[in-house]
């Protein structure tokens, strides 16, 4: 190539660089302004500026996420109107773009990854787009995004548990509480999978204990453990409608006697006095002695006292308790 022709290449090729150099600070400008305006809950005008970062850089993976996001944020569910569907549909398209432009070189884009196949399944998973083959084709993917992340298996789990394939999910949840044994979260997330009433309207509760005292073993001194059991049973006690009265005042017994080691552990916990509180009042309902009946009562209000003023005490003092990790009751009922 002569001189002269370099000459002419270099005033074709240099502002086309330099414009693709431009355009790319100018999306990253907008891309921060964008996020400010995210960050404050402001979706609308969040949009209007990741849409201008993504037309200035469209293989920008996070501006795609995040204006999926903020169209998913202005979406309501079972509204009937055009723009309302509009958000769903920019949400969807917005994710997969992300993840067409994500090329996950670092935690920060392997995160940002992770977090859009999470949205893709759970959009998948429920109306309008319902369709057990999409949401689990995004699922799956985040678990081989990281096979051993147990919360990437969860998604998957509680997929299963959406769609009633039961049989599934309990292999995964078993699964991940193996490779876990020292962690509260996968077996307490056992535990709760246990407690719901999966099998033919009947949950497995007596399972669901026996592991949540196994979940306690694991951290003696924790006092959130042993109140993780007793809600189980006061929720079986009190919500099962096929108990005979001895069976209530049993389960009643087995939380009082679980609570009473997380207060031991923390005289002052406070989740821990209402969870006695309550434990005595089923035990209260089904007394057939009337005079006894009094006694847990009286001894349910003294506990429900005592933690009305110790959580005014902690307001003030401007502190929180922590909460147990892992399962809770059963949403229907722990049957």
């Amino acid at each position: 190539m002569t001189l002269k022709l370099r000459r002419i290449a270099c005033v074709l090729v240099l502002p086309a660089l330099l414009g693709a150099g431009c355009g790319q600070i100018r999306a990253k400008v907008a891309y921060k302004e964008a996020t400010k305006q995210y960050k404050l809950e402001n979706f609308k005008k969040a949009i209007e500026e990741y849409e201008r970062a993504v037309e200035l850089d469209p293989q920008m993976p996070e501006a795609h996420f995040y204006l999926a996001n903020s169209h998913q944020a202005l979406y309501r569910p079972g509204k009937d109107a055009p723009d309302n569907a509009m958000h769903l549909e920019q949400a969807i398209d917005h994710y997969k773009k992300s993840l067409e432009a994500n090329k996950a070189m670092d935690d920060v884009h392997r995160t940002l990854r992770r977090n859009a196949l999470g949205f893709l399944s759970a959009i998948y998973a429920d109306e309008p787009y319902k369709n057990f083959d999409e949401a689990h084709k995004y699922a799956t993917e985040l678990v081989q995004e990281d096979p051993k992340d147990a919360k990437s298996q969860f998604v998957l789990a509680g997929l299963f548990e959406k769609y009633n394939k039961v049989a599934e999910a309990e292999t995964i949840y078993k699964q991940v509480a193996a490779d876990n044994p020292q962690d509260a979260k996968a077996c307490g997330a056992l535990a709760g999978f246990y407690n719901k009433p999966l099998w033919e309207n009947r949950s497995k509760f007596d399972d669901a204990v026996q592991i949540l005292d196994r979940c306690a073993a694991l951290k003696p001194d924790d006092e959130t453990g042993y109140y993780k059991i007793a809600t189980f049973y006061w929720d079986k006690a009190f919500r099962d409608p096929m108990l005979t009265v001895e069976q209530k005042e049993q389960y009643a017994d087995k939380g009082i006697e679980a609570i009473d080691k997380a207060l031991k552990i923390k005289p002052d916990y406070i989740d821990g006095l209402v969870y006695k509180n309550l434990l005595l009042r089923v035990k209260a309902s089904v007394s057939s002695n009337p005079r006894l009946a009094q006694t847990y009562l009286d001894q349910a209000n003294a506990l429900r006292d005592q933690a009305t003023e110790l959580r005014k005490q902690a307001l003030v003092a401007g502190k929180e308790e922590k909460k147990p990790e892992g399962a809770e009751p059963g949403g229907a009922g722990g049957q």
